[in-house]
């Protein structure tokens, strides 16, 4: 029973991990970094922070650049997250917050 939980557990830490770094790469959008430089930004370990950069880079919004030693993630386009943030905002009725 105890195995479901940290299931559900690892599976919620993956998803506010994957928020954090959304949130990372809209707040600096021409950033490239590595799997070490992204863990020590957000304050998570190595491991966390490789599941999810791999999940963004599966669906299309980071890609991944570098040498064969040395993966560089980045956006695969500036734009992507605050269009689809703005997009929501609209379904949903909501006055996004601007800077």
């Amino acid at each position: 029973m105890t195995g479901g939980l940290t299931d559900e557990f690892d599976q919620v830490l993956q998803s506010i991990i994957r928020i954090e770094l959304l949130t990372f790469f809209q707040a600096n959008p021409h950033t490239r970094d590595t799997v070490d430089g992204l863990a020590l930004r957000l304050h998570r370990s190595q491991h966390q922070v490789e599941l999810a950069l791999n999940t963004l880079c599966a669906i299309g919004i980071l890609e991944i650049g570098g040498t064969k030693k040395v993966n560089i993630y980045y956006l695969s386009n500036s734009n992507m997250v605050s269009v689809y943030f703005q997009e929501q905002c609209e379904k949903y009725g909501i006055e996004p917050h601007l800077r």
